[in-house]
């Protein structure tokens, strides 16, 4: 499991849209990869909202 706060990697999120387009569900992404259900989620949905996967830049 990846800690709380910590960014995924660019390429951790390329393989959690890959393994999704290829029909795997958000629970056997995360078991697969180890991450948390509610992260492949997120990454998903980001990505089906926004169309990247890019973070937005913090304000401050």
């Amino acid at each position: 499991m990846v800690p709380l706060g910590k960014e995924l990697s660019g390429d951790l999120k390329k393989r959690i849209l890959a393994l999704h387009k290829y029909g795997l569900g958000y629970k056997k992404i995360a078991k697969t990869l180890k991450l948390s259900c509610s992260m492949v989620a997120k990454t998903i949905q980001r990505f089906n909202r926004t169309g990247s996967t890019q973070n937005r830049p913090c304000h401050g």
